[in-house]
């Protein structure tokens, strides 16, 4: 289990010194930084022969990433779609396809989502386009995110994008219900029922 989790919008350079920081940290024998650095580094390594790669590493494993090359695509991908940036966006996912299934922010189970239910997150619809035309198929978790952000336009071009389906009976009982009053109209809009048969 990870003892950190990325932020809702991680910084790049913020990470890159969380790693020097572990560096001197376990250079100067830390006991919570030598703890760290050795739960998460797959090998033993000498603290005094440590060096920012391996600093790196073990920060990315911590954060839940496989590697430091994960963890940095992750900053990446994050601040593109903040920046609204589809171009580095598309390079990303392209580079590397897997990004377009994984979670935006690396952790499981995070409701940012990945890539495409997080840009919905932000009502940025035409990287959501983008990346449903790159095979993301994610559409059910972003219309219910674009719904709880109040992002009801890019809620609406979601829903269309799933073909208009009929609303689970429970659509209302769901974050919109409680956290957005136009999103839940919206779930109302798209057929969300206020009883089910039951009453």
């Amino acid at each position: 289990m990870s003892n950190r989790q990325l932020p809702v919008r991680p910084s790049l350079k913020q990470i890159k010194q969380q790693a020097k920081d572990l560096l001197r940290d376990i250079r100067r024998g830390d006991p919570s930084a030598l703890e760290e650095f050795n739960r998460y580094h797959p090998k033993p390594v000498d603290a005094t022969e440590a060096k920012l790669a391996d600093a790196q590493l073990a920060l990315a494993r911590s954060y839940e990433a496989p590697s430091w090359l994960r963890l940095v695509e992750a900053c990446n991908l994050v601040d593109a779609i903040w920046r609204d940036d589809i171009d580095a966006v598309r390079e990303l996912v392209t580079r590397n396809p897997k990004l377009l299934h994984e979670d935006a922010l690396i952790r499981r189970n995070s409701n940012w989502g990945p890539p495409l239910t997080y840009a919905a997150n932000l009502g940025r619809d035409r990287i959501i386009k983008m990346l449903h035309k790159l095979g993301a198929t994610d559409l059910v978790s972003a219309v219910g995110r674009a719904v709880l952000q109040s992002k009801i336009e890019t809620a609406r071009m979601i829903y269309k994008m799933l073909g208009s389906p009929k609303e689970p009976d429970d659509a209302l009982g769901g974050p919109a219900y409680t956290l957005s009053v136009s999103g839940t109209a919206a779930v109302l809009e798209f057929g969300g029922r206020i009883f089910d048969d039951n009453g």
